[in-house]
């Protein structure tokens, strides 16, 4: 496939965007004087205290207020419009409070959409979004606690939105294993720009007290100031401050305008905590860092570098919760939606050693091209940390993170293996115009039945030049292994295809076993991924084998990442915003 088709429309939007991390002419416009790297790593991360804290560890009832806002994302910019989870302080002007949640301990969250037009409305795409939509004035939310264990009507279905002036009241029960989690908005149709304008938040679910490691307080792991959530995105700005969407020149809607819809988004930008390119200063020792890669559809392959060297780091925990044991890395690599939970030690380090946190992962991944000259869209610098003088967190890390191993679910029995497809849908010309799981669309009456507490293998099969990264509502899942098989023989085969056109059209056929067209061996998956996910890479022409927990009794007794068992309706969907948006997003129903 050209490269160029999802590409276009961020080589077009190079000469007029600001804060180019490539180098420009001197007559392009740019939002700030000078280049790019003269503001690298000159604005502080907000940590814990700046972002703010919703303190719900004893339960009780909360609120949140969705407003419009002007934030500063770095002081040589102009402000720019956005949208915020704002509490009762209201002194968020991007992104939300990081909520701090007690396992086992419910709380009920209120949430108020005081939203008054949407700062990227130029970007919203009358195709995706349901009839009779005005989002540009009244924005519709629907707040999605990603990777909770949520009831149906408290899981921020994409249809179950609410519009200015009105409020929804959420209720977590934090029946399941500590984790980082996060919330954001899933409007139909418009996740990928609500998102971007700002809607988004962690959400930290600490052990309870005598119960794990993960409590908090410091006794195993490092705890606050040495914990900090690390909320990496990429964003793209227009000379005055305002965010920049750029349209799809290589769609046009009925009256001839280019589409807004894109394949993809790619900023040029990194910001981490709603600041571009920020600094840390550290302690000499060990801090924990909550990663949250909460961009549209970048991945990043991480590395943190000092005097030219990848500095080792662990990773001690996945999306849902603690590995069993630390896993020693010098790279790593997160796809939109995943979060890794990691400790760096900066104690062998002297002070004023400057460490940078770098990417390399190509756009899009794994595939793209990697130079601006290819048309592609490199991020290389994200942040940095400022070694200082003084002793931090030195305490050694626990050898074993869990009181007990976790539950392997691969050799338990399972209730069906299920072929779950990922297809890219292109005109005459070659250009996508969306992608679909077992060529559906959202709206399709066709949904998928599991039965509650039984434990069900999916089968993700990646018929795409690109990986997805795929997200299961309700549950926390594990990998099994993943394998290649041979894509056009098996696309051939499910009927997706129509022969007149030779084009993958929705609605045919039906995705079939893979087992006839797998090549080579199974290869489990890497040690740190052998946690409890709710989100997992599938790679390009690749079978990715998950092993999935309906409800807390699917593993036969054992203990699962989850801790209820609710019956209703979910998603489960591709967390590229862009590809989620239109159509990557299926419902299932737990009977």
């Amino acid at each position: 496939m050209p490269l160029t088709r999802r590409q276009l429309l961020q080589a077009g939007a190079v000469a007029g965007a600001g804060l180019l991390v490539q180098p420009q002419p001197a007559s392009a416009a740019r939002t700030v004087p000078g280049p790019a790297a003269a503001l690298m790593f000159s604005e502080p991360l907000p940590t814990l205290s700046e972002l703010g804290v919703l303190d719900m560890r004893a339960g009780g009832a909360a609120e949140l207020w969705m407003r419009n806002a002007r934030h500063s994302f770095h002081s040589r910019m102009e402000l720019t419009d956005t949208f915020a989870y704002q509490d009762a302080s209201a002194s968020q002007t991007y992104l939300g409070p990081v909520i701090l949640a007690r396992r086992g301990t419910p709380f009920t969250l209120t949430v108020h959409n005081d939203l008054r037009w949407h700062p990227l409305a130029s970007a919203i795409d009358p195709g995706l979004v349901p009839p009779g939509s005005n989002d540009a004035e009244y924005p519709r939310t629907s707040t999605h606690l990603h990777g909770g264990n949520t009831r149906p009507g408290s899981d921020g279905h994409p249809e179950l939105v609410f519009y200015p002036g009105r409020s929804f009241t959420y209720s977590y029960d934090n029946n399941q294993d500590a984790a980082g989690l996060w919330y954001h908005d899933h409007a139909l149709g418009i996740t990928r720009l609500n998102v971007y304008a700002g809607l988004a938040g962690g959400y930290v679910l600490r052990d309870t007290l005598g119960s794990g490691i993960d409590t908090g307080d410091g006794t195993y792991l490092p705890s606050p100031p040495y914990e900090v959530p690390l909320v990496v995105q990429d964003r793209m700005f227009n000379p005055d401050g305002t965010f920049a969407y750029p349209p799809n020149a290589e769609l046009t809607l009925s009256d001839g305008t280019p589409r807004p819809w894109a394949p993809e988004f790619f900023g040029d930008v990194a910001t981490v905590n709603g600041k571009c390119w920020p600094n840390l200063d550290v302690a000499r020792g060990k801090y924990r860092f909550r990663v949250y890669n909460g961009s549209d559809a970048r991945f990043y392959n991480f590395k943190f570098v000092v005097a030219g060297n990848a500095l080792e780091f662990a990773q001690i925990g996945t999306d849902g919760g603690l590995l069993d044991a630390p896993v020693r890395l010098n790279k790593l690599v997160l796809g939109p939606g995943e979060r890794a939970d990691i400790v760096v030690d900066f104690a062998g380090l002297p002070a004023g050693s400057r460490v940078a946190l770098t990417n390399n992962a190509r756009t899009p991944f794994p595939d793209g091209p990697v130079a601006v000259q290819q048309d592609g869209m490199p991020l290389p610098e994200i942040m940095q940390f400022t070694v200082q003088s003084h002793s931090g967190y030195t305490a050694p890390l626990p050898a074993r993170l869990r009181a007990e191993p976790l539950t392997r679910l691969a050799a338990l029995p399972t209730a069906a293996t299920r072929p779950m497809t990922m297809v890219e849908v292109l005109n005459p010309a070659g250009v996508p115009v969306m992608a679909l799981l077992n060529n559906r669309s959202y709206s399709s009456p066709e949904v998928t039945v599991v039965q509650g507490d039984t434990l069900e293998q999916w089968e993700l099969i990646n018929t795409t030049e690109d990986a997805h990264p795929i997200h299961l509502h309700f549950t926390q899942f594990q990998v099994l292994n993943r394998q290649r098989f041979r894509v056009e023989d098996y696309l051939e085969e499910t009927g997706y295809i129509d022969p007149a056109s030779g084009l993958v059209t929705p609605g045919r056929g039906a995705a079939v076993p893979v087992a006839p067209f797998l090549m080579g061996r199974p290869t489990p998956p890497p040690a740190h991924e052998r946690g409890w996910k709710d989100t997992v890479v599938a790679m390009p022409g690749e079978v990715t084998r998950i092993r999935v927990p309906f409800g807390a009794g699917a593993a036969g007794g054992a203990p699962v990442a989850i801790g209820s068992s609710f019956k209703g309706e979910y998603v489960w969907h591709c967390h590229i915003l862009e590809h989620e948006d239109n159509d990557m997003m299926q419902r299932y129903v737990i009977a």
